[in-house]
């Protein structure tokens, strides 16, 4: 399975339509999600279970009017109420060619998957539609149930959906026996045979047909049980042989530790970096060359006026008092122009005419209005004497210089403190490539190391294929059940009445037989699978050497070496979570299926070395697609540069305060530049 796509559209805290894109290649798995705390990781996380599953997609069975509470309570508290609420998810599945017992890229096929609801009075009515390949089936949502039931077991998805605080909470409490044996069911396909036995014990006495018939459907259903036990050998050599590759690669492996060693001790780390280092030397010189540049620019422009700071300010206001005068002027011989002007309208005998005043009013009105305009000639008769003289164009271009007088110290001791830094990064480059060793000495041993590399290389594509046959194993099995309960289902229409006992407690026995052989060999197989994944995950070398599962109480009990037991107690906090992590991730991979593993706040209460180890050596590798929805303080800009080689895409969500909503932005947080100290 691959997801492609995300959309929610007035979901939880989500306004309008937000878009995931979360396609993704092998060689980069993650897609990467942050957002701080109520900034909507936990509402992606949940929208996916919950498009898929519906009803079904909670840890406990609900009735028909919770589940309608709590779309209520998924609706944007600002959406319309003609608008709707979406989930829309868009995955592709490589379905199981049964007639030639292969996955091949022309079965995959593409589903879409669209749950939407709006409120409509007192009522929450849902929408439910699916999609394959482009084309809408004609499917409700409880055949839907029994479809996705069959594509992606709930109790199968659960081990590939989970957060921190749920991985927190099992290593807190010791749940991960509990969390094994809810899970075992639906790894084992326990389900299938549960209901084989249950048709066998119901419906085998209904019809009275004849004992031919009866045992000949008695023999295949046998065989089918033989076929499955076979396919299941196959299967386990195909482990076993994936084991020994396992452990092949990690001979090599110290193998090319030691040749990386002695190149190391050679100076191989420059000499593998000779091009690189030179280009380095190239730029920062061309760089400390611009910068030189810039210093001596601004030290031949003003920089000689900031050795003279009073006398430029006392230039800058007696300017200033200049521009005044100037303007004061201008002003003064607009007034006196619109004093004229006003003067020979009162001259005009039809304007009195029109106000009708006598000739004493005529006289204050004029005086009064001349006293107005002589008081304002008067204001810019003061200070009227221009000191420097200068035009309004030298005036400013003085003033553009005196602006750069007040920045250019900060500017030259800014570009003083880079040309320090660039100058000691050239010497160390500098000095790195004198230090580089020749070709000719070093040659030799890089070719032995690229050998090996290659050879892991080889080795991982067996693998590959290894595990392709493992599925095709897994694949053939499945069918094998399904035939086998199609026939037991031919079986009840077919026996005696009289042998109707005795095959239901024969056919129940095969199948119990079955079930416990299957189980001991899933719990042997996570056994493994726990090891190494808590191998991979404890920051303690060989702290455990063995992993022991009880195969009626499913309690795991880890040793060390010598066949000592390593307590629960004993463990730290951190490594607890690391145990409770290496289950889940063993069970994931027991399963066999092929799933995305979409982790929310994956490094919930974690210490430094435990937090390293997930970077490195469980996110690049946990699934061929793995979604991460972090906060900054866990994924933080050093971890974000050792997964960026891992990454695909980057999504950030933001909560606006303002709109009450989070807004999907293509980039993970804005990490701050941080200050190199020279």
């Amino acid at each position: 399975m691959l997801l492609e796509k995300i959309t929610l559209q007035n979901f939880g805290i989500y306004k309008d339509e937000n878009v995931f894109e979360l396609t993704s290649t092998k060689e980069k798995p993650i897609i990467l999600c942050g957002g701080k705390n109520g900034g909507g990781k936990t509402t992606l996380f949940d929208s996916v279970m919950l498009c898929l599953y519906g009803q079904n997609s909670f840890d406990k069975r609900i009735s028909k009017k919770e589940y309608e509470e709590i779309l209520g309570r998924k609706i944007h508290k600002n959406v319309e109420k003609q608008e709707n609420t979406s989930i829309v998810i868009e995955f592709l599945y490589n379905h199981y060619d049964r007639k030639e017992k292969i996955e091949k890229n022309n079965h995959i096929q593409k589903y879409t998957v669209t749950r939407s609801w709006k409120k409509i009075d007192s009522d929450i009515v849902e929408k439910f539609t699916v999609e394959k390949n482009g084309e809408e089936l004609k499917i409700d949502d409880s055949e839907w149930g029994k479809f996705i039931q069959e594509l992606i077991p709930r109790g199968i998805a659960r081990l590939f959906f989970f957060d921190g605080e749920k991985i927190a909470t099992i290593a807190k409490q010791g749940g991960e026996d509990l969390e094994i044996k809810n899970s075992f069911e639906s790894l084992l396909g326990l389900d299938i045979i549960s209901k084989l036995k249950s048709d066998l014990e119901i419906n085998l006495g209904k019809n009275d047909k004849k004992s031919g018939e009866t045992e000949e459907e008695e023999n295949f259903v046998e065989n089918v049980r033989k076929k499955i036990e076979e396919i299941e050998e196959k299967k386990s050599i195909e482990v076993i042989r994936r084991n020994a590759k396992s452990d092949d690669i990690e001979s090599i492996e110290k193998r090319i530790e030691e040749y990386e060693l002695e190149i190391s001790k050679m100076g191989g780390d420059y000499a593998q970096k000779r091009v690189e280092l030179q280009n380095k030397k190239t730029v920062l010189r061309a760089k400390l060359d611009r910068l030189e540049e810039q210093i001596r620019i601004l030290c031949s422009d003003a920089l000689p006026f900031s050795l003279i700071p009073k006398q430029i300010e006392q230039l800058q206001k007696t300017l200033k008092a200049d521009q005044k005068v100037t303007k004061d002027s201008y002003e003064k011989q607009i007034i006196s122009e619109q004093l004229d002007e006003l003067r020979d309208g009162l001259d005009s005998s039809t304007f009195w005419k029109k106000i009708g005043l006598d000739t004493k009013a005529k006289t204050e009105v004029i005086g009064k209005i001349e006293e107005i305009f002589d008081k304002r000639l008067t204001d810019k008769k003061k200070n009227s004497e221009i000191v420097i003289g200068f035009s309004e164009t030298e005036t400013n271009k003085i003033f553009e210089l005196m602006d750069k007088v007040s920045v250019l110290p900060k500017q030259l001791e800014s570009n003083s403190k880079e040309f320090n830094s660039v100058t000691e990064e050239l010497q160390k480059t500098e000095t790195a490539l004198e230090n580089a060793p020749d070709d000719e000495d070093i040659s030799p041993i890089i070719k032995k190391l690229n050998e090996q590399y290659e050879e892991i290389g080889k080795i991982k594509s067996e693998i590959r294929h290894i595990d392709d046959n493992i599925q095709g194993f897994k694949g053939e099995i499945v069918t094998a059940k399904i035939t086998a309960q199609k026939h037991v289902e031919k079986l009840h229409n077919s026996q005696d009445i009289s042998g109707n006992s005795v095959l239901t407690k024969r056919v129940t026995k095969a199948l119990d037989e079955y079930s416990q052989k299957l189980k001991e060999k899933k719990i042997q197989l996570l056994e493994n699978y726990v090891l190494e994944s808590l191998k991979i995950l404890f920051h303690k070398i060989d702290f455990v050497d063995k992993v022991s599962i009880n195969k009626n109480t499913f309690e795991i009990t880890l040793y060390g070496k010598d066949e000592n037991v390593i307590r629960r107690d004993d463990l730290s906090e951190g490594e607890k979570q690391m145990f409770a992590t290496s289950v889940l991730w063993a069970l994931a991979r027991t399963s066999g299926r092929s799933l995305p593993f979409i982790i929310d706040t994956p490094l919930a209460r974690l210490d430094m070395d435990h937090r390293d180890n997930l970077v490195d050596e469980f996110f690049p590798v946990a699934s061929h697609q793995t979604i991460i929805l972090s906060t900054d303080s866990e994924i933080s800009k050093p971890y974000y540069e050792k997964l960026k080689p891992f990454i695909t895409r980057s999504y950030s969500m933001d909560y606006d305060n303002e709109k009450l909503c989070s807004k999907v932005s293509n980039k993970y947080f804005d990490f701050k530049e941080e200050k190199i100290a020279v």
